[in-house]
């Protein structure tokens, strides 16, 4: 069978409700020698929503979308690294997936995503080790939570979803050369269609809307996906972004039930399509180990696939016209550059 016989094949079996292991079984990758890094590896809550006639209960489960990535990717024997910003909860993390997955080599650092001076304190520790970086996961992310600044003074989603992980990557652009061909993958979300850049008042200290905030974080993480493949694709570094699809997981902490209560009908189920965090997390895997994505850096996925793409049509999948603006990508980089001081 041809190359690209077995890479049609192969895109054919993956679905919205793909998991992130039946990812990993389809490829079937060695990567023992190669370096996996996910941010956010240890946080998330899985919740189960039961409904009764009178109301609807929540029942939460220790686990994420992180914590499936870094447990999926450590199946390919690769030396997987999940930061978190408790250290005993990640070793929690990192000594049940040692023990689900028979790999010895996984480990946990620490790093506070609101704060640019923990992300670079992590990342000189990081380039101490002289590790090659072959894969970086920026997974770590909040949504729509009130408003806050962090300590550097920035609106908190745009800083810890965007700011942190633009940093980061920077900073780790030695590894990530010494591991090349290397890919950095952004957990966005379909969310980038609720508010593009607010480039008048960045922090929203005008007026904010949580939704439209978290809008601006997630439209920088695709943005900064294709001006980094813009600007690095051609030496071996390639970046995603993707839509993971709509999970209950931590991410939702901020939100009053009421809310949330919305998303269910009356009998309780979902009026989209809800995944389980394992199948939450299948279109990073994809992204870190799709062969077929060489040739296509700064593309935008879901469901395991590149994004139908553009859109102004009500649904949950797509990217908003201010999504794809690469003077917009140029100007944010600018503007990222100066806020993290670089």
């Amino acid at each position: 069978m041809s190359s690209s016989s077995s890479t049609n094949q192969t895109q054919q079996q993956f679905h919205a409700t793909t998991s992130a292991k039946e990812v990993v079984d389809a490829f079937k990758p060695n990567l023992e020698g190669k370096v996996i890094l996910v941010t956010g590896g240890s946080s998330g809550l899985y919740a189960v929503v039961k409904k009764t006639s009178k109301t609807t209960f929540f029942f939460t489960f220790l686990t994420g979308i992180g914590v499936e990535t870094a447990r999926a990717l450590a199946l390919t024997n690769a030396h997987v690294i999940i930061t978190a910003r408790d250290l005993k909860k990640g070793e929690e993390v990192v000594n049940d997936i040692k023990k689900t997955t028979s790999n010895p080599n996984v480990e946990c650092m620490e790093i506070h995503q609101d704060s640019l001076q923990s992300v670079r304190k992590f990342a000189d520790q990081f380039l101490k080790r002289k590790l090659p970086l072959n894969i970086l996961i920026c997974n770590a992310g909040i949504m729509a939570c009130p408003y806050e600044k962090t300590e550097d003074g920035y609106e908190s989603q745009f800083a810890v979803d965007h700011l942190s992980h633009f940093l980061l990557t920077i900073l780790l652009l030695p590894a990530l050369q010494a591991g090349k061909p290397s890919r950095v993958v952004f957990v966005s979300s379909v969310g980038n269609r609720g508010g593009g850049i607010n480039v008048d008042d960045i922090n929203w200290e005008k007026e904010y809307d949580k939704w439209k905030a978290y809008g601006q974080s997630k439209t920088a993480n695709i943005l900064f996906a294709k001006q980094l493949s813009k600007l690095y694709a051609d030496e071996g570094i390639k970046a995603y972004s993707l839509h993971p699809g709509g999970i209950m997981t931590g991410l939702q902490k901020h939100l009053p039930k009421e809310e949330t209560a919305k998303w269910f009908d009356k009998d309780g189920k979902p009026i989209v399509l809800m995944k389980t965090v394992e199948q939450g997390a299948s279109t990073t895997v994809y992204a870190a180990l799709a062969p077929e994505l060489e040739g296509k850096a700064g593309e935008y996925l879901e469901d395991c696939a590149i994004s139908r793409g553009v859109t102004t049509e009500k649904g949950f999948w797509g990217m908003a016209p201010h999504s794809v603006d690469m003077k917009m990508a140029a100007w944010l980089w600018d503007l990222s550059s100066k806020m993290v001081e670089l």
